[in-house]
């Protein structure tokens, strides 16, 4: 079975508390994510767990994440790290840290899109933007936290992925866990652990160190 789909009925069947509507209730992801743009700063680690078709198990990894919401963040995997993410506040940057090649993408690139979004970055960063760019097709809550399923509504995202989940506290209006189903079948899960909230931040974590990398045209 899916591991979205197995995700969504293990809270179902461990939580008894929760329900489903029929009409999504979408407000409390409405307030979490008003609420997170009041964040100065966020620092967090969180586990990836990838499956897809030609694995035989799971592949977990490491990861952290140095967030300015709204301005800039560095998102790498791997202990050591073996990718990494970063937006300047202009440009995208993907980095592979073992072979040391990288690209410079668009914040608007579809293949990227998504994942600022869920990082409140763009101008398509609040309930409003999220929702012009995917439907939230069904929600599930208890006095703790809240999961949206929403599927893209672009074909263009369509091509990277199917649908992504995304479940908040209630109590932090943190971000916990955001999955992903791809076309090809792969799926990932990023399950974030509990974040370090307002510290001052170093600049040079948003900065890519050029001559460093070879760069894709």
């Amino acid at each position: 079975m899916k591991l979205l789909v197995c995700f969504l009925l293990l809270f179902l069947v461990s939580h008894p508390a929760w329900c489903q509507d029929a009409q999504p209730d979408v407000e409390p992801l409405r307030a979490a994510l008003a609420k997170q743009k009041e964040l100065k700063s966020v620092q967090v680690k969180f586990r990836q767990i990838k499956t897809a078709p030609a694995l035989a198990e799971p592949i977990k990894t490491m990861g952290q994440l140095w967030l300015v919401p709204g301005k800039a963040f560095r998102w790498e995997l791997g202990t050591p790290k073996k990718t990494s993410v970063v937006f300047d506040g202009e440009s995208v940057f993907v980095l592979n840290e073992i072979k040391k090649t990288a690209q410079k993408l668009s914040p608007n690139d579809q293949a990227i899109k998504p994942l600022l979004l869920t990082l409140g970055i763009g101008n398509e960063a609040s309930f409003e933007g999220l929702n012009s760019i995917f439907n939230i097709t069904s929600t599930n809550q208890n006095a703790e936290r809240h999961v949206s399923v929403m599927v893209p509504r672009s074909r263009l995202i369509r091509n990277f992925i199917n649908s992504m989940l995304m479940q908040v506290n209630l109590k932090t209006s943190f971000v916990e866990r955001i999955g992903w189903t791809q076309k090809d079948g792969t799926e990932m899960m990023t399950e974030f652990l509990k974040p370090t909230l307002n510290e001052p931040l170093e600049p040079s974590l948003f900065q890519v160190q050029a001559e460093q990398y070879k760069w894709s045209q």
